[in-house]
């Protein structure tokens, strides 16, 4: 069932992203609602739609992290949070794997650095 829901997520989110170029938006702005899209379809559940992290999904796991603290955001390079959204992290984060394109894990990247209260 998750993998049909990865699924219906994928075709939702490049369906909207057709109908918004078709609509004339601006390619900075699709990326922006792309991103936005990206992050409440795959990440929000566990991370918060504010990205503030959340509960841990089992007892004794780890809470999903925090992408509003900024010395977390210092500590990753982009390269480090795509490579952690392919291939998951311990028991708490799984690997999505082939699920996102070079350019979707760029726009997952762009909407986790937009959580730093204190980014660019």
């Amino acid at each position: 069932m998750d993998g049909l829901m990865r699924a219906v997520a994928s075709t939702s989110i490049f369906v909207f992203a057709i109908g918004m170029a078709a609509l004339g938006c601006k390619k900075s702005e699709a990326a922006t609602m792309q991103s936005q899209e990206l992050f409440n379809g795959a990440c929000a559940r566990c991370h918060g739609q504010n990205g503030a992290g959340g509960e841990p999904s089992f007892e004794g796991g780890t809470a999903p992290r925090n992408f509003r603290d900024h010395d977390f955001q210092l500590s990753r390079t982009d390269e480090q949070l795509k490579m952690t959204i392919r291939n998951g992290k311990g028991t708490g984060m799984p690997p999505f794997g082939p699920a996102f394109d070079d350019a979707q894990l760029a726009a997952l990247v762009a909407q986790i650095r937009s959580f730093d209260p204190e980014g660019k």
